[in-house]
């Protein structure tokens, strides 16, 4: 670890337990300038639009630590064009967990997490977003809203919290399955979300801002279909933080003017990238531990080898964006989602992305946790290499270095590696 990383996050050790508003603030200070420094002083091993998003992450991450007033604790996959069109600011566990251990931070608050009874087994991500809450350094948001897509800790974690604030909670119910009937279902509940929002707060809903907030989405979504595109033919030398900012602008951030014009840009700037490939190439299933150390070293800026693509960011792209009306294009890009209902899915649309992308091979990443991700990898290893993928099972954490062993993940990465170098 980076030395000045080690004593930032040493320090907001001692001080969480103390001061946890001072906390809040020299983290809220640190994430903020970071990100100015991306937009003002960029590095040139990044493209332009890269360097843009981590600002507007960054941004995005801070202004509901703030303006907790006008924020609201939300889930990865809720679909936020709603809060974006009536100006309420979103934090979610993920990106909060992200920042603190991209500041060494995160020990501390899942700590705090374990003691008051959270299971070590837990997803990372969470237990940092229940250690904030309970060690008043998170401030209480307006509400809290979340959906039940995907991830089974949505279910303990965002109620908890919310019993722990005493604030409003409102859940979408999303099915397993796609049809005329589960649209109308899911569709209800978003209207319902805005009921909700309206009941508990002094927000309302402007028809036009959400109408041009889903302009923004399907926009969006439909240059990431570009971005795909682009890809088949495309060497980038890139970073592993890059594919989770993707993750943060095809989801939470969908449907801001910020993560429209990061999908523009990164379509007009691959478009003048060099055409060829160099290396392996890989295709990343699940969160990606972007802070670790060893795998960074490995991974980011290197000729032999590169990430041409990440499920997360593309599990939205069979959303039918012809959809005019707001709510049943957000209802139909929940039910579609790739990692909705059976394991199946996921798999099936990892084997697509990576035959559309040329991948060399597979990660699979094991998310400390995650017990969905973590479940397939059996199944899905089977199935790929069968369809001619070489798979890597590779466990670890996204968030959390109590979990993570550098040396083993990356000993097993070079080998991973090697395998894919020989059958070229």
């Amino acid at each position: 670890m980076n030395k000045a990383i080690e004593i930032f996050g040493n320090h907001i050790y001692r001080l969480a337990r103390t001061s946890p508003r001072k906390a809040l603030k020299e983290l809220s200070f640190v994430y903020k300038t970071a990100g100015l420094k991306c937009r003002y002083f960029p590095s040139r091993s990044l493209l332009p639009a890269r360097q843009y998003m981590q600002w507007a992450a960054a941004d995005s991450a801070v202004r509901p630590l703030i303006q907790p007033d006008r924020s609201a604790i939300v889930s990865i996959y809720l679909p936020c064009e709603v809060l974006h069109a009536m100006g309420i600011y979103q934090m979610f566990p993920e990106a909060l967990a992200c920042y603190l251990a991209a500041g060494g931070s995160e020990k501390f608050f899942i700590e705090k997490a374990e003691e008051a009874g959270m299971p070590g087994t837990l997803c990372s991500y969470h237990k940092s977003f229940i250690g904030l809450a309970e060690s008043g350094v998170l401030p209480k948001p307006r509400f809290i809203i979340n959906t039940s897509l995907a991830c089974d800790v949505n279910h303990l974690s965002f109620r908890r919290v919310a019993d722990y604030y005493n604030i409003p909670h409102f859940m979408i119910d999303v099915p397993s399955r796609y049809s005329p009937e589960n649209l109308d279902y899911v569709k209800d509940q978003l209207h319902r979300m805005v009921d909700f929002i309206e009941e508990n707060s002094d927000f309302r809903l402007n028809e036009d801002k959400l109408a041009e907030a889903a302009g923004r989405s399907r926009r969006t979504l439909d240059n990431f279909r570009k971005i795909l595109e682009l890809r088949k033919d495309i060497y980038l030398s890139d970073e592993m933080t890059s594919h989770m900012l993707s993750v943060f602008a095809t989801h939470v951030m969908l449907g801001s003017k910020e993560a429209e014009k990061y999908s523009e840009d990164m379509v007009q700037q691959l478009s003048r990238c060099p055409r060829g490939r160099k290396g392996v190439r890989l295709f990343w299933v699940h969160t990606l531990p972007y802070w670790q150390d060893g795998l960074r070293s490995l991974l980011n800026f290197t000729d032999r080898c590169e990430i041409v693509g990440c499920d997360m960011v593309l599990d939205a792209l069979d959303a039918d964006t012809g959809q005019e009306d707001p709510f049943t294009y957000m209802a139909d890009r929940l039910l579609r989602n790739t990692s909705n209902g059976a394991g199946e899915n996921r798999i099936n649309a990892v084997l697509k992305y990576a035959r559309e992308l040329d991948a060399d091979g597979i990660v699979w990443f094991c998310h400390w946790g995650c017990k969905q991700t973590a479940g397939s990898s059996s199944a899905a290893k089977k199935i790929l290499e069968e369809k001619g993928f070489p798979t890597l099972i590779l466990d670890g954490d996204g968030c959390s270095r109590q979990n993570a062993n550098d040396g083993q993940a990356v000993t097993r990465m070079e080998a991973f590696l090697e395998l894919l170098e020989k059958r070229k």
